[in-house]
């Protein structure tokens, strides 16, 4: 080999340890790099459950709280409508008496009209009787 052939081998040598380390490097700092990317996109990740977390607590603490407002709610109805139909009870049974109360005036009321009726019957009955007799004297006269 000569010198000249020697010297190319050299620097072609030399130009693929250079090569090859640059390709190394470049290699190096794509793994870097991809590590990188895997790590931020972990932290993301891991940001986003954290963000996802705290949302589905949050939505769980309304939805509780919906919950206890709406048993709230319907305890409050179920109360005034008790309320409500005990009040409607009383009216009721007020009105009932009311009602008896009245009927039982009614009643008094038509037996003394009958009682009256009664009592001027029986006393047209007997002025009947006084004058009929009274007719009968005058005839037999």
């Amino acid at each position: 080999m000569s010198t000249d052939e020697l010297h190319q081998a050299q620097m072609e040598v030399r130009f693929l340890k250079e090569t090859v380390a640059a390709l190394r490097e470049e290699l190096e700092k794509s793994c870097i790099c991809k590590e990188e990317d895997i790590q931020k996109a972990v932290a993301g990740a891991h940001e986003d459950i954290r963000q996802l977390k705290k949302t589905v607590n949050a939505l769980r603490l309304a939805l509780e709280k919906k919950a206890v407002d709406h048993d709230r709610e319907k305890q409050e109805l179920i109360a005034g409508y008790h309320d409500e139909l005990k009040q409607m009870r009383s009216m009721v049974d007020a009105m009932r008496h009311e009602l008896e109360k009245q009927k039982i005036g009614y009643e008094d009321e038509i037996e003394g009209i009958k009682r009256a009726h009664r009592e001027e019957r029986q006393q047209l009955q007997e002025m009947i009787s006084a004058l009929r007799a009274k007719l009968e004297d005058y005839e037999k006269k």
